[in-house]
């Protein structure tokens, strides 16, 4: 660790080229202290010289440089996005060879321009740029603090400045948009009888008015009503029916088979031994989830969502409840559990409340006896049901088998 922190601070401060000629310069200072009539001599003051004019005049021209960087929010897993850049050159000096971020460096975070631009600014001017990146996996990416540098004018030593702006990513799930969705056998007439509008006035749909009773909401009175009747009158909607949806997904990968290799390699790069165990299939076990839950919305359901595993996390989305964005939010920062009993802490009331929704989904990891049990208990309340496996291999009957590779790819458009 040591090394490492050493490394850094050297490439904070050195270019490549700078390092290079930083090696070089030493052996020669060696060199020359052991052997003073040495030519070496005078290639240790020339390179002395070189490395003294070129702090000299960096320092002379070091940028007084504001930077604000603008990044999107929110993006999709995958899709290219652009950050921009503004440098605001406040000095009465030029500022020679300006690139802002050069080493953005992230874990999944990729920068898909060739090169890194380069600005130059006159005094009191600014200038503007964007660079394109791609992030390849879900998840909340905090970035360091912008930076701006420069290496002028022999490429050798870093001169930057930092701004106090520490941002985040949101990289939401990618998901195919299902063309078609069948409901669970039996769904259809749980669907068009399913819980009302729990209070008379949440229905947009107007119906008339009454007179003010004790109790009633006062943001319901109807104003001009009212001063025409001389009295307090309420509006009244049409009370409306709401189909529900159930989807449960399994938070709990299947442990794989790890090599020594891979064990070793984990060791040497000091990541946890249980990083990358079924990362796929549970990455499209997101995305699936996210797939039958925006359908589902779109078709107006209300849609309760639970990742069962060593906690059980419940988002509702839908008609208003929870927005897409909001939703796809959460899911970007869902993270598998290891333990067991993942699903011991889906109560019986849980079990009771999602089988009074018109369908319920099923998205599973791997089959065993909890998973057996989970899906017996929801068809013995009566719940119409409908169980997916993530697997390379095909499942018991009562289990429709999608590959994970198929998911992630965008094959499984039509369920």
């Amino acid at each position: 660790m040591p090394l490492i922190w050493a490394y850094a601070l050297l490439d904070r401060v050195l270019t490549p080229q700078g390092r290079m000629l930083g090696t070089v310069y030493l052996a020669i200072s060696f060199y020359s202290m052991i052997l003073t009539r040495s030519p070496a001599v005078i290639l240790f003051f020339v390179l002395s010289g070189v490395l003294f004019f070129d702090l000299i005049a960096g320092l002379l021209f070091f940028p007084r440089i504001r930077l604000v960087r603008k990044v999107p929010a929110r993006v999709s897993c995958g899709a290219e996005f652009r950050i921009f850049y503004t440098l605001s050159n406040r000095s009465f000096l030029p500022c020679f060879d300006l690139a802002a971020d050069p080493q953005l460096v992230m874990r999944n975070l990729r920068c898909t321009d060739g090169c890194v631009p380069r600005l130059t600014l006159l005094p009191k001017c600014e200038g503007t740029f964007s660079r394109g990146f791609r992030i390849l996996k879900r998840g909340v990416y905090r970035l360091p603090c912008p930076l701006a540098e420069t290496g002028f004018p022999f490429q050798l030593f870093k001169l930057s400045r930092t701004a106090d702006q520490l941002q985040q990513i949101i990289c939401q799930p990618a998901y195919t948009p299902l063309r078609s969705l069948r409901l669970p056998d039996g769904a259809a007439k749980n669907s068009e009888s399913v819980n009302t509008v729990p209070a008379v006035g949440e229905s947009m749909d107007f119906y008339g008015c009454r007179e003010y009773r004790t109790g009633d909401d006062p943001r319901k009175i109807h104003w001009a009503a009212s001063a025409k009747r001389g009295q307090l009158v309420i509006k009244e909607f049409q009370e409306e029916k709401l189909s529900r949806a159930a989807l449960i997904m399994d938070n709990m990968p299947r442990a794989g088979r790890e090599t020594v290799f891979g064990i070793l390699k984990k060791l040497f790069l000091l990541k946890p031994l249980n990083a990358g165990r079924g990362e796929v299939p549970f990455e499209a076990a997101v995305s699936l989830s996210a797939s039958i839950a925006l359908s589902l919305s779109e078709r107006d359901f209300v849609v309760d969502f639970f990742a069962a595993g060593s906690e059980v996390h419940h988002f509702r989305t839908g008609r208003n409840h929870m927005t897409e964005e909001g939703f796809l939010d959460l899911l970007a920062s869902l993270k598998p559990t290891d333990g067991i009993g993942r699903f011991s802490r889906i109560t019986p009331e849980d079990i009771g409340a999602i089988a009074s929704s018109g369908a319920v989904y099923l998205i599973l990891l791997n089959i065993d006896s909890e998973s057996e049990k989970l899906h017996r208990s929801l068809l013995e309340t009566g719940a119409p049901v409908r169980t997916f496996l993530i697997a390379p291999e095909p499942g018991p009957a009562w289990a429709e088998t999608l590959r994970a590779e198929d998911i992630l790819n965008g094959k499984a458009g039509e369920l």
